[in-house]
């Protein structure tokens, strides 16, 4: 898998799960710790720049799952 494809995935899960969870993105933001600007960013399918391992080890946290899932 290229690194083009795992940030794709990750975009796309990350949308999979919120929208599994029913989560608005406000919602997310407050549950995750991440600006909500950030995650406006991966809903457009795009890796903010100032996004950190440590942000996705938050989203998997809030999500309830493994951070390797997300990138699946």
């Amino acid at each position: 898998m290229t690194a083009l494809e795992m940030k794709v995935n990750f975009c796309e899960k990350v949308a999979e799960l919120q929208a599994r969870k029913n989560i608005s993105l406000q919602d997310l933001a407050r549950r995750s710790g991440l600006p909500l600007k950030m995650l406006e960013e991966l809903e457009k399918g795009v890796i903010p720049k100032e996004m950190t391992v440590d942000n996705a080890i938050d989203l998997a946290g809030t999500f309830g799952c493994e951070i390797q899932e997300l990138f699946r």
